[in-house]
């Protein structure tokens, strides 16, 4: 069956009779007739049976109801939302985030998008960086924002720019009395910190092997909000990916990890088609709150003139 078929066969279930279904439709009771005609020679099978001057539906055709309910919600769906696309009013922005860009990036930056946007509805969805890709790729979502590299065919991704790793503890602490924290300065401390499985892990795995030093946790987490709150609640003290300084939870300070480990902010998006205005502006709100918590990484020559002052 034809969308318009649909429809007819939906309203005529619906409504019980041929002449409710062309009252509701604005159309001719002939017309009703000739569409189910076709749809049940287009399907091979009868939709209704006439009993004593009424129509009454065959089991075949109670079996699509439940489908044509869907079908029929989803065409309306999308008549609002192409009314509203054409007007330039209200729309829906979809985006899904790992962890970190989630909890810390999309709420500053959909609170500035909804100052400009006011009628755009947005729609987010907390999925590891894989699953970000997957749901883009697939059309689920208008972009994805992680920070763990994902190759996958039909996707484009761009940094937004980049956070550096950091060292998190209890005010107080005496590391927050330095300038920055190395992998030497942890010896002993109860570590909080991502497992040797995640991206973020193996790059920590690696400088702490430059360093000489074994990179120790008492407490493995997969989000930076939650190694934030482990650290408020006095379990120990993490390394975890920048956005952690922008959490703003209270009796927590944060130094820079040496050796500095860059981590970009992906947006990812279907490589053959291009972001709405709605969504290219709530990306640009994205950039903009990055670069304001720290996101636009210092050039290697400047980061290595600061560090030389220290």
């Amino acid at each position: 069956m034809n969308a318009r078929q649909i429809e007819i066969f939906h309203a005529v279930m619906r409504s019980g009779t041929i002449t409710g279904a062309a009252a509701f439709l604005g159309i001719s009771q002939p017309a009703v007739s000739q569409a189910i005609q076709a749809a049940e020679r287009r399907i091979g099978f009868p939709l209704f049976r006439p009993v004593r001057g009424r129509l009454y539906p065959t089991p075949e055709a109670e079996r699509l109801l439940p489908d044509a309910d869907r079908i029929i919600g989803e065409m309306s769906s999308f008549r609002r939302l192409a009314g509203e696309v054409r007007t330039g009013g209200a729309g829906l922005v979809r985006v899904a985030a790992s962890s970190a860009c989630a909890a810390m990036l999309l709420p500053r930056a959909a609170q500035r998008f909804r100052g400009t946007h006011p009628n755009v509805r947005l729609s987010t969805h907390l999925l590891p960086a894989r699953e970000v890709a997957s749901a883009v790729v697939a059309g689920e979502v208008d972009f994805g924002l992680a920070m763990s590299p994902v190759q996958s065919p039909g996707l484009a991704a761009r940094a937004l720019g980049n956070v550096e790793m950091i060292f998190m503890a209890p005010e107080g602490h005496a590391l927050l009395q330095k300038p920055f924290v190395t992998p030497a300065d942890l010896a002993g401390e109860p570590l909080i910190s991502f497992g040797p499985e995640t991206f973020f892990g193996q790059l920590l795995d690696r400088a702490f092997d430059a360093a000489g030093c074994r990179r120790e946790t008492v407490l493995q987490v997969t989000m930076t909000l939650v190694a934030a709150t482990c650290v408020q609640q006095g379990i120990g003290v993490a390394v975890v990916d920048g956005l952690g300084a922008a959490i703003g939870l209270t009796g927590i300070g944060w130094r820079p990890f040496r050796p500095a480990i860059p981590l970009p902010v992906m947006l990812m998006s279907e490589a053959t088609h291009p972001l709405s205005r709605h969504a290219a502006a709530l990306a640009t709100a994205v950039e903009e709150v990055l670069a304001e918590v720290g996101g636009a990484a210092p050039s290697p020559r400047r980061r290595q003139a600061s560090d030389q002052k220290r």
